[in-house]
């Protein structure tokens, strides 16, 4: 049947667009990798139930959203239903793989530093911040961040700027966006 190769090649074309970030969030919501690829493969099941003409549109944040239930189901059944976003997920990976060409240690020393400081600075912020940044940060629009997390448009949009807002008001953020990358300009060298 002609439809049934259709409804194979949308889901894998979906597949291959949404699962790395869809693992990615999960990862961020549940702590562990086994329990993220679950809520990843679920959502795509799911998918394959849905047909494409309801989903016209929706696919990144319907995907999100079953993704996200899922999370927050296997958060209630291991009684961590509170800590949905609340906790650290995983530490930054090695930079680089061996025979491969990496940046001078030193750069991807600083990258480190700044990727770890900014995921604990994520991680000081209320959990609905968190969550709208880290969609955001996953190419979500507004509108689809609203339809995962059954917010209002404008609401995500006070909370990702409120949240963005913290993390650059933040004093180590401030410094590293000095001109000296150091310490924050207070006044104008002399010429």
């Amino acid at each position: 049947m002609s439809a049934s190769g259709e409804s194979h090649g949308w889901v894998m074309e979906a597949v291959d667009h949404y699962e790395l970030p869809l693992l990615r969030y999960a990862r961020r919501l549940l702590g562990d990798v086994d329990l993220a690829a679950d809520a990843v493969q679920h959502a795509f099941v799911k998918l394959c139930e849905e047909s494409r003409e309801q989903l016209d549109g929706r696919v990144a944040p319907w995907l999100f959203r079953v993704c996200r239930n899922r999370a927050i189901d296997h958060l209630r059944r291991s009684g961590r239903e509170h800590s949905v976003l609340d906790e650290p997920v995983y530490s930054p990976t090695a930079v680089g793989h061996p025979g491969s060409r990496e940046p001078d240690p030193a750069v991807s020393a600083e990258r480190a530093d700044l990727t770890a400081l900014i995921r604990e600075l994520l991680q000081d912020l209320p959990a609905p911040q968190r969550e709208a940044i880290d969609l955001w940060c996953e190419g979500l629009t507004y509108r689809q961040i609203a339809e995962v997390t059954g917010r209002q448009e404008g609401h995500v949009r006070v909370l990702t700027h409120r949240g963005l807002t913290a993390l650059r008001s933040h004093p180590l953020v401030r410094d590293l966006l000095s001109p000296d990358g150091h310490r924050p300009a207070t006044t104008a060298p002399n010429s």
